[in-house]
């Protein structure tokens, strides 16, 4: 007889409990944590059988087993009274809540129909072939033990009335047993045509490995899915625990997450219909907070309300939604917000306000709205290794190595003064002209802090600030720019193969536009800057003065010019968190009849992979 490898460890499935039965003065609550519902794993269907003799009780029905919370065994909410099988051949347990802080917000969730989901996990002993067809087998599990019950936030399957958490399948390695010593295996139905008889036998040291390995993949995915539960982490988690996927894949596809989710403004929204766009006023926010008379502004302060709640943030002053910005403006009028739109914007975004004036959103950097927690972008910094050593050579050893970029708030503040009269009289002019003010004093201090960032006190680190990015050097005093420092900058992303694409281009400052412009590539050749939609080496151009033109290298003090190219901008990530607060200060000024408004928006800059960047800093434009 020969016997065949079969690979199973702490297994899991998931019940939901009886509400019905919770008693709230006695912190109890009835659960059924399993049944013999046949369940599809890998190696076939798995029968968990339910008679007296199958089912080890001892650890559940000791008294003193921990009651978990996602099978963490650091995060024990309760204890589980007793356990037992019934006649219907379902195992049945009540469990106690603890009084903790923990425990009580846990039970409460429970009370409240939020949290109904059990879990049990379970090791298997052993398993008998019972049915086999082509294609098709079917295991009675007729030694097993149940290790733990927790409470889980997500169910692996919620289409069905049992649902079922993922295994920790292929986690141990399964004992053959030798050939002259064959253990007695029970088959309890032969197949038409016989096939091999199985027995599985479990190592103890490989159990306790697989299982320590398996619940801490899954209680780390359990708490990445928790931290970012507003972004659908909790609805993806269930699909990366059951595929057995690791928590590095788990992150990657919810940085795609968050990424498509928050280049689309309608996540940042409150709901305001068009309706309410158009009424809503920063102007009578302003006043009512000047007076402390909300009575007549009574949209903008719910909206202020909606905003804090969907950031859990408490404004110093009042949130001003992004629904505001969509209004519709006469774009053919300054007054009225012509200097706010383009045709190429996305009109219902706070930073589609921050794109109609600044370039970064245009070349492809990539905006994060509606944060409000610290962010980690996960990013692979090495790949595996690969050699051909020949016939019977040794493979090349490497591991593939990861780290995080964090994006933490930091505060953009700016104060604008505003005549008193001007504010109470009121007009949809001074409306606009407060809307263009307020999100251009925030505007251009981002842009700065994303370029030109320190990272030193309580600055962000900008592109230029950025190890790892390419470098163009002109001189020891800096050099005039010329084509070869063009041409150098797109190479240096190419040789690190961040290949150019359609997301490509120069950022340079007014006077690099002007020396390009009469700077010939060669003699007899045409100047630099061409006369095109993407005139700068064939890639676009953008042109701001937030690209220093002070710089100082040796003895050009003061006059080196900052240029940039970036292979592809949507690795530059800027995340905005909460709203846009505005504080109003009647006080400071009152001696001039003035009120200053003062904006603040919290935020960071990171970049993904630095080598889709190059600058070159030491540039002189005479």
């Amino acid at each position: 007889m020969t016997t065949s490898k079969i690979k199973t460890g702490t297994l899991y499935r998931d019940f939901s409990l009886q509400r019905d039965g919770v008693d709230q003065e006695a912190r109890t609550v009835p659960v059924a944590f399993s049944s013999e519902e046949p369940y599809e794993r890998y190696f076939g269907t798995e029968i968990l059988d339910h008679g007296p003799k199958s089912v080890r009780l001892d650890r559940l029905a000791s008294g003193c087993c921990a009651f978990l919370l996602d099978h963490r065994t650091s995060e024990q909410i309760g204890v589980i009274e007793k356990a037992w099988i019934d006649k219907d051949r379902v195992g049945r347990a009540i469990v106690r809540f603890s009084r903790s802080a923990r425990a009580e917000e846990i039970f409460q969730d429970v009370v409240d129909g939020i949290r109904s989901c059990i879990s049990v996990g379970y090791i298997v002993h052993k398993m008998v072939l019972e049915e086999a067809e082509f294609k098709k087998e079917v295991y009675r599990v007729t030694d097993w033990e149940p290790m733990e019950i927790s409470l889980v936030a997500v169910p692996a399957d919620p289409t069905v009335g049992v649902g079922r958490s993922a295994g920790a399948e292929d986690v141990e390695t399964i004992i053959e047993r030798p050939e002259a010593t064959p253990p007695a295996v029970e088959v309890r139905s032969q197949p038409t045509t016989p096939t091999p008889e199985r027995v599985i036998v479990m190592d103890d040291n490989a159990v306790a490995q697989g299982r320590q390995a398996e619940q801490k993949r899954t209680a780390d995915l359990l708490a990445i899915a928790d931290s970012y539960e507003k972004f659908g982490a909790r609805e993806m988690v269930a699909d990366f625990i059951r595929g057995g996927k690791t928590v590095e894949q788990f992150k990657d596809a919810l940085m795609e997450k968050i990424s498509s989710r928050h280049s689309s403004a309608a996540e940042a929204e409150i709901g305001l219909s068009a309706q309410e766009r158009k009424q809503y006023s920063i102007l009578r926010a302003v006043q009512a907070q000047l007076s402390g008379d909300w009575s007549k502004a009574g949209l903008e302060r719910a909206a202020s309300e909606a905003v804090a709640k969907r950031a859990g943030m408490t404004p110093e002053g009042f949130f001003v939604p992004v629904d505001s910005f969509t209004r519709s403006f006469a774009a053919g009028t300054a007054a009225e917000g012509g200097n706010l739109i383009q045709t190429s914007v996305l009109g219902n975004e706070f930073v589609d306000v921050l794109r109609n004036n600044m370039v970064l959103a245009a070349m492809g950097v990539r905006f994060l709205g509606g944060l409000t927690g610290n962010i980690a972008i996960p990013r692979k910094t090495s790949g595996s290794t690969v050699n051909m050593p020949g016939e019977n050579g040794n493979a090349s050893s490497g591991s593939v190595a990861t780290n995080q970029i964090a994006l933490n708030p930091k505060r953009v503040t700016g104060k604008v003064p505003y005549s008193k009269q001007a504010l109470l009289q009121g007009s949809l002019d001074v409306d606009a002209m407060l809307r263009d003010d307020l999100t251009q004093t925030i505007a251009v201090k981002i842009q700065d802090q994303a370029i030109n960032g320190t990272a030193t006190g309580n600055e962000a680190r900008g592109l230029l600030a950025t190890a790892g990015i390419g470098s163009v050097i002109g001189g020891t005093n800096g050099a005039q720019i010329d084509w070869s420092h063009i041409v150098g900058l797109e190479t240096a992303c190419a040789n690190a193969n961040a290949e150019p694409d359609q997301r490509s281009g120069y950022i340079v400052n007014t006077k690099t536009r002007g020396w390009l412009k009469q700077k010939q590539k060669a003699a007899n050749l045409p100047f630099i800057w061409e006369n095109a939609a993407q005139p700068l080496n064939g890639y676009r151009a953008a042109v701001t003065n937030t690209m220093s033109s002070t710089g100082t290298k040796g003895t050009a003090n003061g006059v080196c010019s900052s240029l940039a190219f970036g292979s592809d901008w949507s690795d530059l990530v800027i995340g905005l968190f909460g709203g846009l607060d505005i504080v109003v200060d009647p006080y400071t000024a009152a001696g001039t009849g003035e009120v200053i408004l003062t904006a603040n928006q919290y935020i960071d800059v990171a970049v993904r992979l630095a080598a889709s960047f190059s600058a070159m800093t030491d540039g002189l434009t005479s």
